[in-house]
């Protein structure tokens, strides 16, 4: 990573900087496919150096967008105990599917998404045996310091329903044999729901 960058050195890094009056301010830190637990104290301190520089009404989320429980050698002698216990630590706030979370034995994957701390969003595979501690969407509120500027950003997951990645399991399939709908369909139903319904600008 760009140290120079996280200790606010470089010019023209707004986000390590307070928001302005009127700014209502969210930062999104994501990070995919990870197959190492090498980098994430550079990460934690990272996020710890962000919302120290931030405003007190700026938010900052952390983000893990799938893939990160398999293929990795520690997950074939720990099946992702070491990696749940890394996105705790840090903290992840949020993470979602990836395909290769199909590669982990279906019950131990249950057993970390009840045991995850933070928030795991599953938008079309809501049939999957752990959704209740699971949500199909977030909502994040954010305001300007002098409450002129009020948002409401929704987040929501999808996961590929490409048939050619979850064809050599065994049945009753990837994840449990759980559903998955498809993106494009689920992404216009959450549009209408967050926009119409929730409110969400973004």
């Amino acid at each position: 990573g760009d140290t120079n960058a996280v200790a606010g050195k470089i010019p023209g890094k707004t986000w390590l900087t307070p928001s302005k009056p009127n700014e209502a301010r969210l930062t999104i830190v994501q990070i995919t496919d990870v197959y190492t637990l090498d980098n994430f104290a550079s990460l934690k301190t990272m996020l710890e150096t962000i919302r120290a520089r931030q405003g007190p009404n700026d938010t900052v989320i952390s983000m893990l967008t799938g893939d990160f429980l398999s293929p990795y050698l520690l997950s074939s002698i720990d099946r992702g105990k070491g990696m749940m216990n890394a996105l705790a630590a840090t903290p992840i706030d949020i993470v979602i599917w990836g395909n290769h979370e199909a590669d982990i034995d279906h019950r131990t994957v249950c057993k970390h998404v009840k045991g995850f701390p933070g928030t795991w969003i599953n938008t079309n595979m809501q049939s999957h045996e752990a959704m209740e501690h699971q949500v199909p969407y977030k909502i994040i509120d954010i305001s300007s310091p002098d409450g002129s500027n009020v948002r409401r950003v929704g987040l929501v997951a999808v996961l590929s329903d490409d048939p050619k990645l979850y064809s050599h399991f065994k049945p009753p399939g990837a994840f449990g044999g759980a559903s998955i709908e498809d993106p494009w369909d689920t992404l216009r139903i959450y549009k209408k729901i967050l926009e119409e319904d929730e409110g969400c600008a973004v």
